[in-house]
């Protein structure tokens, strides 16, 4: 006869092999892309309207499937429902439906993920690990990039690195002392969504009291560090520079070793400055002001249902003034992009809930350091709305701050 305790136990085991797999592939991109008539836009392939299936969205079903009464017992929620509901009724005001419909299968993805989260008991081990291991393989491409101005391939491509050279237009690059360097890009789009990424993962980490095992959190903040520098994001180093100084104004009477605590963020603005100096994009700052003019035409045009969730491309390329940005792009400020996409009662609605849901928890130090990095690079950029790696990583990291379970964070 085999008893319910024997047979938990596999079920265990099964569950921490797909998270392990999960958060070591999470900063990867493998996956499927179909497109369809509406992927294009003036007969460009478009991957933001695609359909997409990653390896990571196949993991993430599988560990929903596991916490599956949880999150049913969830969307019982009223306020949940509520929210839902009106994203559905969203989908038929939308320039295209069939995009909308897939973002939203993507919302309750990511709502579900959020849910698995809150809902297990995770150690260092295997949380860590994972992304340590992940984290060194995405140092070791980003380096190769760096040094050898394109990319590996290889078995590197089942991870999600695409095929690029210095070569390629449209190409992110930088130019230090009048030598142009191709910005790393890892198993990213963009180096600034790897910037991004890593830089969620320093300011969780850097809020955790390790105590036993300050090692393994030093590895984890430095590895990190060298991701964001190389990637000559200035918005992420900026947010870098600013998460520092928080943790250094909110631990400085605490700190055993002052001296140590402000020589640590004297050394990282030094070192930031060398990237600060390098030239990126000369457009970029004109692109983004022309984003959110169009964003905000669409506000405007559209302030009750927006443009439909995952439609603001396409609304965006009816505009005249959209033929100035090219390839097309989403607006780069989350703000802007959720109320043109689902206008301005729903926006509110939904930025309303976020507060209230995480304001009991604003002592903890990950939350202000995490909070601190959305606020500044969500500002100047749309990864975390439009982009796989950090849609997850950001469910992922809010649920794991607020998570009573998880052992090994303390709040301060």
């Amino acid at each position: 006869m085999i008893k319910k305790r024997d047979i938990k136990k596999p079920n265990k085991f099964f569950f921490n092999i797909i998270l392990f797999l999960f958060l070591f592939l999470l900063p990867t991109q493998f996956g499927k892309f179909f497109f369809f008539s509406f992927s294009y836009l003036s007969g460009l392939r478009i991957d933001y309207l695609a359909y997409a299936l990653y390896a990571t969205d196949l993991l993430a079903i599988t560990l929903i499937f596991f916490k599956i009464k949880y999150v049913l017992l969830f969307f019982k929620n009223k306020s949940v429902l509520f929210v839902f509901f009106l994203f559905g009724i969203s989908i038929f005001f939308s320039f295209s439906p069939q995009i909308a419909f897939y973002k939203f299968l993507k919302i309750l993805e990511f709502t579900s993920l959020f849910v698995v989260f809150k809902t297990i008991k995770i150690n260092k081990k295997i949380f860590f690990y994972p992304l340590i291991l992940g984290g060194f393989v995405q140092l070791f491409l980003s380096l190769f990039h760096l040094i050898n101005q394109r990319s590996i391939q290889g078995i590197f491509y089942y991870l999600g690195e695409r095929y690029f050279t210095s070569a390629v237009p449209g190409i992110a690059k930088a130019s230090l002392s009048g030598m142009e360097i191709l910005r790393p890009y890892g198993s990213f789009s963009h180096p600034n969504s790897m910037a991004g990424f890593y830089l969620l993962i320093y300011a969780f980490v850097l809020g955790i009291d390790f105590r036993k095992n300050q090692l393994l959190k030093n590895i984890v903040l430095t590895m990190c560090i060298f991701l964001i520098l190389i990637s000559f994001s200035k918005v992420a180093i900026f947010s870098l520079l600013i998460v520092n100084i928080i943790f250094l104004i909110k631990t400085f009477k605490k700190s055993l070793c002052k001296f140590c605590s402000v020589s640590r963020v004297i050394v990282l603005f030094l070192l930031s400055l060398i990237f600060f100096y390098a030239k990126t994009d000369p457009l970029s700052v004109f692109k983004r002001l022309e984003l959110i003019k169009n964003s905000v035409s669409l506000i405007l045009k559209y302030p009750i249902t927006g443009v439909g969730i995952g439609n603001y491309l396409i609304a965006q390329d009816k505009l005249a003034s959209a033929s100035t940005i090219f390839p097309p792009q989403p607006v780069h400020n989350i703000i802007f992009l959720l109320a043109a996409e689902v206008g301005i009662f729903l926006g509110f609605a939904i930025i309303f809930l976020i507060f209230k849901y995480f304001y009991k928890f604003k002592k903890i130090n990950s939350l202000i350091f995490c909070f601190a990095v959305l606020l500044i690079t969500g500002f100047f950029d749309h990864y975390w709305m439009t982009l796989q790696q950090n849609v997850l990583l950001l469910a992922v990291v809010s649920c794991l701050i607020t998570n009573p379970q998880v052992v090994f964070e303390k709040s301060r």
